[in-house]
């Protein structure tokens, strides 16, 4: 995207986005809310098909928001983009492992009384390993379910975002509309169920916040490698148990019993937060030196 753009068709063009991106995904949801039952359609995956149709609006928005405004596909990020960037692919299988072994220490100093007497106990070595192999080498394959959301967030929304509203801005305002985007989910019990104080405002945030957070690694990944393919990978390692490494670092928790509350989830993923923060400080710097070599 050059400096020289049209700033008020890019902002006509997201807008066009954003409605249908929430319109294509939120009719449909709440359709099978109603028809099948929230828990037998999604939760328990009995119908998986149906998921498509909510989690590819976003890329049906894509399609439809560059066909109806005559934008073209020169910036689609379509493609696999491999060569001198495999390293990204790398990082966008391993992150979500690696960044969330501090949110096992947190969990255990806020929710475990910073009991270390279980430490290491929740899994045996090999059954650890054995899981990490399996969303490993798992999560890349099963990409093509994460793929919907990204070629319509990453690879258009901050696309149009950026250069209207910068980089910051982008991962702040782009992570609230991606948190939103979840609530016709979330006030059903995704991620965080429907008994909790502040039901379901507190859950919407709490989505908002964790999207925004997310978004800034996925942002990254894309800008880098000019393809939606890692951050669509990184995705699928963050739904597909990629965080189950923080068990390793957890102890005094019942975990039969223990119901963490949404405050507390959010406190223990701050190490977390932080480690995608640092993807915010990258894009920043890079976008400082570009300008002073331009």
């Amino acid at each position: 995207m050059t400096n020289n753009i049209d700033k008020k068709l890019e902002r006509k063009r997201l807008l066009i986005f954003l409605f249908f991106a929430f319109a294509l995904s939120w009719i449909p949801a709440i359709l099978f809310n109603k028809v099948f039952g929230y828990h037998d359609w999604f939760e328990t995956n009995k119908y998986p098909v149906l998921f498509w149709f909510v989690g590819y609006g976003p890329a049906l928005a894509n399609v439809i928001t560059r066909k109806l405004t005559h934008e073209g596909w020169h910036d689609s990020m379509l493609h696999l983009r491999l060569k001198g960037n495999i390293k990204y692919y790398i990082i966008a299988v391993l992150f979500v492992s690696i960044a969330s072994l501090p949110t096992g220490i947190m969990t255990t100093l806020v929710c475990g009384g910073g009991d270390l007497s279980q430490l290491g106990t929740y899994f045996t070595a090999k059954e650890m390993i054995g899981a990490l192999l399996l969303i490993l080498t798992t999560s890349p394959l099963i990409a093509f379910n994460t793929f919907g959301e990204e070629f319509g967030w990453r690879g258009y929304m901050n696309q149009k975002m950026e250069p209207l509203i910068g980089t910051t801005g982008t991962v702040i305002v782009g992570g609230i509309i991606w948190g939103v985007w979840h609530a016709v989910l979330t006030v059903e019990g995704h991620n965080f169920g429907t008994d909790y104080a502040g039901y379901p405002w507190l859950g919407i945030l709490a989505m908002s916040i964790m999207c925004t957070f997310d978004g800034i690694v996925l942002m990254w990944l894309t800008k880098k490698t000019g393809s939606v393919y890692p951050a669509a990978i990184l995705h699928a390692m963050n739904n597909n148990g990629g965080k189950i490494t923080s068990n390793i670092f957890m102890s005094g928790i019942d975990t039969q019993t223990f119901h963490e509350t949404i405050t507390q989830s959010l406190i223990c993923e701050i190490p977390f937060f932080l480690c995608c923060t640092v993807f915010l400080v990258l894009m920043l710097r890079e976008k400082s030196r570009m300008r002073r070599t331009a």
